[in-house]
């Protein structure tokens, strides 16, 4: 499926250091680093993380384009190319000048998120979100080839494990409706729930040390998302990706639009109830020594994660490149954009449970 593509409009107005035409712009001397204003609501954010980096941060990347300087001083805001905004945590509105880029960003799924209205609506130029039709496609993560591949014994490794489904969760109310899926899954198979959702607690300071205890008994982790939203990947899966199990996924149809292949994962999309996706689970559980179960854990001797900000290496490149055309989203465009149509309600399933002696309908 394609997806709309950025509404936008060419701009008209003139500076004195740009020059604008129909399809492009030519700045001043090409050389002069860009200036990216990282613009927080208030002192503590760290949103970027690019702070860790040693200046100048953008060499530091490994930017193959990295004329361009990172800066959180607000200033500098008049001297800024580019300033950086959170979607949800805007701050105050800065003045806006003419030669500046503004750019949206989020990784909240189109089911949280959105434009704000008011004197923020038509100031934005570009979008860096998890959306592969954004301006800049700026996931939680992705996956690189390993320099040097790995040669574990993924069968001999399942052997170990003693135990089968795990999940750890803390929001129990979502807009996927997984916790009803799982609900109904336990039914079928054994799942033990971790963190504020369950019974086995497993803290965000004793995150690493749960998530190892999980790696090394479980066969089969659930990775599902708190909102079914267009290209929405987090580190639910991707966390995960590293480890010696097997992700069961529930989030977007098509996980292959952001480089997540099908035989790299269990999609539940692929099953009819989760009665059946138990059964798939209880096979592959009783056929560890076949090759169908390991399928699902080999590739990750060739593949690891890469590094997610590499994403503002192709800001950096967008800014430093004068034939990029000036751009902006018209108020409404950007909700229009980023919400309309891509909150996508679960997958209907009809569950028949009793309760107070009548039969209702769940839809997940």
């Amino acid at each position: 499926m394609r997806y709309p593509v950025t509404t936008a409009k060419v701009v008209t107005k003139e500076s004195e250091t740009t020059t604008y035409s129909d399809t492009k712009v030519t700045r001043g001397p090409s050389g002069k680093p860009k200036l990216i204003l990282s613009w927080t609501p208030g002192p503590g954010w760290d949103y970027m993380h690019l702070r860790d980096y040693a200046k100048p941060v953008f060499k530091s990347l490994g930017c193959k384009i990295d004329n361009s300087i990172y800066t959180e001083d607000k200033s500098l805001a008049d001297k800024s190319d580019a300033f950086v905004f959170i979607a949800r945590s805007l701050g105050r509105k800065p003045k806006k000048l003419p030669h500046q880029r503004w750019v949206w960003v989020t990784h909240e799924s189109s089911c949280y998120s959105g434009e704000a209205g008011g004197a923020w609506a038509g100031m934005f130029n570009w979008t860096m979100t998890f959306r592969r039709d954004s301006t800049i496609f700026t996931p939680y993560q992705y996956v690189v080839e390993r320099e040097k591949p790995l040669v574990k014994n993924f069968t001999a490794i399942a052997l170990k494990k003693t135990k089968l489904v795990a999940w750890v969760v803390s929001n129990c109310h979502t807009k996927s409706n997984r916790e009803r899926y799982v609900a109904e899954l336990k039914k079928h198979i054994p799942v033990d729930v971790y963190g504020g959702c369950g019974p086995l607690k497993c803290s965000k300071r004793d995150n690493e040390r749960c998530l190892e205890n999980i790696n090394t008994n479980y066969k089969f982790y659930l990775s599902f998302e708190n909102s079914i939203s267009t290209d929405y990947v987090t580190e639910k899966f991707w966390k995960m990706l590293d480890r010696d199990i097997v992700t069961v996924t529930r989030g977007p149809a098509n996980y292959s639009r952001v480089g997540i292949k099908p035989e790299w994962h269990i999609n539940t999309n692929d099953f009819k109830s989760p009665k059946d996706l138990a059964a798939y689970l209880k096979y592959l559980d009783k056929n560890v020594t076949a090759y169908n179960y390991v399928q699902y854990l080999e590739w990750k001797n060739q593949y690891t994660t890469g590094n997610r900000l590499k994403a503002y290496c192709d800001l950096c490149a967008k800014l430093n490149d004068p034939s990029e055309p000036v751009t902006w989203f018209q108020p409404g465009t950007l909700a229009n954009w980023f919400n309309k149509g891509h909150c996508i309600e679960p997958k209907y399933l009809n569950f028949k449970r009793r309760k107070r002696r009548q039969t209702d309908t769940f839809i997940y």
